[in-house]
């Protein structure tokens, strides 16, 4: 028999089969899904709006790589009457001003807040986060880390050194123009070169069709729905719960990044952040896993005491919680908000919900909704509630409320 607080059992693992299709970053899908969760939180009447950002896409990036190696062949055949005319017509009219051949993407997140009955000021804050686009890809994710671990320690700075010399030469070449005919050869297929790599690993990882995004992270979305529902029902006594519904995760945690960077200023203006906490919810599935450790290199707790509440909470409730310490932290949105926390230079604690033994399943077509448990999702619900509950019970153990 299926146990849970909601009043519907099944409204989760409802949400999951809801969200379940193409959720690509800057895609329409993407959209959908966005005004799926508004109606939700419109249907309970919970307050909610969206903050939009930009930001540099993948397509944005080769193009852009390609403008620097027609520039470069432009330059070295002495053709710079061409670059010339292009940038005056460009910059001449208005028209071509504003056009571009691919232009900055956007995307948004959706953040409702759910004040406190208390309304002190400097009270704690909850930040309750899961990203709702999802990503495809023609490798398995495992491999797909790899490439992007070798891109990232190889060829990043081999571009970066490559980049540097042929600036050099480059210049050396426009003010002396009669250099070695090497010189342009280096430049042209370094060019080249670099433009491959990245246009390989863009096109052999890239996917836009495969992936339903069940596990990453519906599963997240699906949760935290679902607690801003119960909380907009009994709100917190002491503490005001934000609940951050964030897009552009899979390309670089750039929602999450936005938010905290946008709020930075008024988040720490408005709350007692040492107080405060984050809980990040991406991947519930086959079992509730909870990151314990941050990394590898950095073996210290990920929080000080927020893991052992939920633990606490979890074990009142007889669920069973897999603690993992990750040899490579998952890029997930927990990062932006423990660098937030960083950047605050206040003790504001990090959690997030992650199972990490399912990653077999994600980006692929295997991230369906039948490896979705809707007690799992349902449980880590309930663990959440207790936790919160306590938590907030506590803020002010000693202080009279007036």
């Amino acid at each position: 028999m299926m146990n849970s607080i909601l009043d519907d059992p099944k409204a989760t693992i409802n949400h999951v089969n809801s969200l379940a299709f193409n959720r690509s970053t800057g895609s329409v899908g993407e959209t959908e899904a966005a005004f799926y969760i508004r109606d939700q939180l419109d249907n309970k009447k919970i307050i909610n709006n969206f903050e939009y950002f930009g930001y540099i896409g993948p397509k944005r990036v080769l193009m852009r790589l390609t403008y620097l190696i027609i520039i470069t062949y432009l330059l070295l055949n002495k053709l710079l009457i061409v670059i010339v005319l292009y940038f005056s017509i460009k910059y001449l009219f208005a028209t071509a001003r504003n056009y571009s051949f691919i232009k900055e993407e956007s995307s948004k997140n959706l953040v409702s807040t759910i004040p406190a009955n208390n309304r002190r000021k400097k009270r704690p804050v909850v930040i309750l986060t899961a990203h709702y686009d999802s990503f495809s890809t023609n490798l398995p994710y495992r491999l797909q880390n790899f490439l992007f671990f070798i891109f990232r320690i190889i060829i990043v700075p081999y571009f970066i050194i490559k980049l540097t010399i042929s600036l050099w030469i480059l210049a050396n070449f426009i003010v002396s123009p009669n250099q070695e005919s090497f010189i342009i050869d280096f430049i042209l297929m370094s060019s080249i070169i670099e433009f491959l790599i990245y246009f390989l690993i863009f096109f052999l990882i890239y996917n836009t069709k495969k992936s339903m995004g069940a596990i990453d992270n519906a599963s997240g979305v699906s949760i935290i729905i679902e607690l801003a529902k119960k909380l907009n029902e009994k709100p917190l006594e002491n503490m005001d719960v934000i609940i951050v519904f964030t897009s552009a995760e899979e390309w670089g945690l750039i929602g999450a990044n936005r938010f905290c960077k946008r709020n930075q200023k008024s988040l720490s203006k408005k709350y007692n952040l040492n107080k405060s906490l984050n809980i990040n919810y991406d991947m519930i599935g086959t079992y509730i896993g909870l990151l314990n450790k941050k990394s590898l290199f950095n073996r210290k707790e990920i929080n000080q005491t927020l893991n052992k509440n939920l633990e606490d909470a979890a074990n009142n409730l007889r669920i069973s919680i897999v603690k993992h310490s990750p040899v490579i932290s998952p890029k997930t949105d927990h990062k932006a908000f423990l660098k937030f926390a960083k950047k605050t230079k206040t003790d504001f604690q990090v959690a997030c919900f992650h199972s990490a033994k399912d990653v077999k399943y994600i980006h692929s077509p295997r991230d369906t909704p039948d490896n979705c448990d809707v007690q799992n999702l349902n449980n880590v619900l309930e663990i959440t509630i207790e936790t919160l509950r306590k938590i907030d019970s506590e803020s002010y153990p000693s202080e009279k409320i007036r």
